[in-house]
């Protein structure tokens, strides 16, 4: 009589779990249809803070940024926190998944991090970009666009989008300061100095491999991990086998 009563409070305690988990997913997953770009915006906001910057309900741990040797300092390379959703497309006969992000880039100098990379090439000229000694820091932008092959995976009666490995293509701006009448002033040589060295750094890495790369992997990881149902709103002419839609934000074309 223990034993099954213990039994028993497992049994129920196991079902308790696994409905607050649900009901936790259900606060975040947000599906929309294919004809409604605004939901794929919020849907992908909702994801990246909840999901792809780490879930320990779904095993994925918390993101780091990508940090890059700088002689005995390092630099964060940071900004996907603040990513946007600028356009998404599916196309089912090519069994493609689109997405295009747009974020400020943060580089930030940091005191001898020892979690930092080697850069590709090792830096000649940091002498040159010296400030003082102070630490150097620069926003610029990125555009990331980003394209999954992908299968329609059946387990335990639901349909998962199995993501494979993506094709990435980063662009890292970074602008350059002038003040009014065309002539430089002392804040836009300071802006500029911090630009130039912001722009070395860049040069010195591989925008889509070391900085996007680790980012749009954990989409891949996310999406596998959960029933396209939660995600995707079929009407009911569809079939998550033969999907086709496309959407950009106006503000980039």
């Amino acid at each position: 009589m223990f034993l099954e009563r213990v039994f028993v409070f497992l049994m129920c305690l196991w079902v308790c779990q696994g409905r607050e988990f649900v009901d936790k997913m259900d606060r975040y997953l947000i599906a929309c249809h294919t004809t409604d770009f605004t939901c794929f915006k919020r849907q992908y906001t909702a994801l990246r803070d909840n999901v792809i910057l780490g879930n320990v309900k779904l095993a994925i741990d918390d993101f780091e940024p990508y940090s890059v040797q700088y002689g005995q300092d390092c630099v964060n390379i940071e900004g996907w926190t603040e990513s946007e959703l600028i356009g998404i497309g599916m196309d089912s006969n090519k069994k493609e998944l689109i997405m295009a992000l747009v974020l400020p880039v943060y580089f930030k100098q940091v005191k001898n991090d020892i979690h930092c990379s080697k850069p590709q090439q090792e830096f000649t000229n940091i002498d040159q970009y010296a400030h003082n000694g102070t630490l150097m820091d620069f926003t610029g932008n990125a555009t990331v666009s980003v394209i999954f092959p992908f299968t329609l995976l059946k387990k335990k009666g639901e349909v998962y989008l199995k993501l494979e490995e993506e094709e990435v293509d980063a662009l890292v701006d970074i602008p350059v300061y002038v003040s009014e009448g065309g002539v430089e002033d002392a804040d836009a040589k300071e802006l500029n100095q911090a630009s130039d060295w912001a722009f070395n750094i860049v040069q010195h890495i591989k925008a889509a491999e070391d900085f996007a790369l680790p980012f749009t992997s954990r989409i891949r990881t996310a999406f596998q991990r959960i029933p396209f149902r939660r995600l995707m709103l079929l009407y009911p002419e569809e079939d998550y086998s033969d999907l086709q839609f496309a959407f950009i934000d106006p503000i980039v074309l």
